[in-house]
């Protein structure tokens, strides 16, 4: 005769669910983590004087930050029971990532032959401990990176998950890049871009299943980069032009027809994109390590310049970060063809059931 306790777990057992990459709830998540540019890192989020523009503001930063008052994915997912493990507090000084915009062979700006110089007198005292001890752990994104650039960026952040204990805990990976891969097209050749950036990401992808597992990939698709030049004015033009920022687009490479470019551009990279993620998610399975499009800004539409740092009219503000972050959450909770991908103003944060996995 069976022990009543057996039978009682046999009965019970239908009702007992394996914890996998296709059943995570966002109390699972333990650890964060992004690869990226600019973007990521929060370049220019906050636009207040001249001293602050040039900063990147990590703990602020949409996929990373942890800093309270920020509406970060570790900042929500921390509402569901996830610790802010790995997030990003403080600020970093762009001047180890201005020289990784392009050059080309037109007449350099005086700003590309030495690096800014930081605060300095009354405005250093206004800095808080956050500028001056930033703890940028898991937020490995570089300004001005191209997708050359991500498995560099994911040594790193193999590196820092080591150290806080990542291995065996579920982890979410943000990968957004190719923003700047757009803005070179005409430095790099339009078919060369394309191809660079889908051997690039296939790449980090494979190295991802080899030295990792457990993990929820939100990879963020292209987006129609030209759509930032309807919205500069002349201290925007000179960042551009000092920097080179966005060359093709925006910089001393400007092309005449690079809203035409960009705007097939971006779809054709993405057209090769999807199938290239959709495979690695069927390797990934047996690793627990899902590979997920989110278009949050594949059809990206600015409806005013509150979504545009006032130092650049480029990077997104503080509110595009909000925006950002209010979409993403939102859009890992919807099937693929409903998915959301564009910023509407105001979009209300969605609140999970216990039915709701990641997706």
């Amino acid at each position: 005769m069976l022990n009543l306790n057996l039978i009682l777990l046999l009965c019970l057992f239908p009702f007992f669910e394996s914890k996998t990459v296709n059943n995570l709830h966002p109390s699972d998540i333990q650890c964060f983590g992004v690869i990226g540019d600019s973007v990521s890192a929060g370049f220019s989020l906050e636009s207040h004087s001249i001293f602050k523009d040039l900063y990147e503001y990590r703990g602020k930063s949409f996929p990373i930050g942890g800093e309270e008052g920020y509406r970060t994915l570790p900042n929500i997912f921390s509402q569901y029971g996830s610790p802010k493990k790995c997030a990003a507090y403080g600020s970093t000084f762009i001047t180890h990532s201005l020289l990784q915009y392009p050059t080309s062979d037109k007449a350099p700006y005086g700003l590309l032959s030495v690096p800014p110089i930081p605060p300095f007198g009354k405005e250093i005292a206004k800095l808080d401990s956050d500028f001056l001890h930033p703890k940028i752990n898991c937020n490995v994104a570089i300004s001005g990176a191209v997708s050359d650039q991500v498995l560099p960026m994911w040594n790193n952040l193999l590196k820092e998950w080591k150290k806080q204990s990542c291995e065996n805990e579920w982890k979410l990976l943000t990968i957004m890049i190719g923003a700047n891969d757009l803005c070179q097209y005409c430095l790099n050749g339009y078919n060369n871009t394309i191809e660079k950036y889908i051997f690039n990401l296939a790449q980090l992808f494979q190295n991802i299943l080899q030295q990792s597992e457990m993990i929820f990939v939100n990879v963020v698709s292209t987006f129609n980069v030209a759509l930032t030049s309807d919205w500069q004015n002349n201290g925007c033009d000179l960042v551009h032009k000092a920097i080179n920022e966005c060359p093709c687009i925006l910089g001393r490479d400007k092309t005449s027809d690079y809203k035409e470019v960009v705007a097939k551009l971006y779809k054709d990279i993405n057209f090769e994109l999807y199938p290239l993620v959709e495979s690695y998610t069927k390797i990934g399975v047996q690793k627990n390590i899902k590979f997920t499009i989110q278009p949050i800004i594949e059809d990206f539409v600015i409806y005013n310049f509150t979504y545009l740092s006032s130092f650049d009219c480029f990077h997104p503000s503080e509110f595009g970060h909000y925006c950002m972050a209010t979409l993403l959450w939102n859009n890992m909770f919807l099937p693929p063809d409903k998915k959301m991908r564009n910023l509407p103003n105001m979009v209300p944060l969605y609140v999970p059931t216990e039915e709701d996995y990641l997706q």
